[in-house]
């Protein structure tokens, strides 16, 4: 993976979440582009993400769209899956998340997630 590709993308409606999100990760020295929408999700994907932190309820599609617009036009990215309802067990199992986090949820989990993340497929962030 180039070095271009190496950050993390959120894509999380709820603007209060998304900032402690990105935040945290900042604070840990990841680099962080954020999406509120379908739309803006996959505006940023003019570069592979290393990682993608991604809600399932979006205001103009769902996660699901996100994971498989991605997948259809880059490739399989590894994929947070984050929601406030339960996910669907089928879509679960084609996403084949690294975890999911329900909410409310605690940073320090995501934020274990996403170093183990680093450790399996090397360092990635600033």
């Amino acid at each position: 993976m180039s070095n271009q590709a190496k950050f993390i993308l959120v894509v999380e409606d709820d603007v209060v979440l998304r900032a402690v999100i990105v935040r945290a990760l900042t604070a840990d020295g990841y680099l962080v582009l954020i999406a509120g929408s379908f739309r803006e999700a996959t505006d940023q994907l003019a570069v592979t993400p290393a990682l993608m932190i991604l809600d399932i309820n979006l205001p103009d599609a769902t996660g699901w769209d996100v994971a498989a617009w991605l997948e259809k036009h880059i490739g399989r990215v590894p994929v947070i899956l984050m929601s406030g309802g339960t996910p669907e067990i089928k879509r679960l199992a084609r996403l084949h998340p690294l975890a999911f986090l329900p909410k409310p949820f605690s940073i320090d989990d995501l934020l274990d997630i996403v170093e183990a993340q680093v450790a399996l497929g090397g360092e990635f962030g600033a």
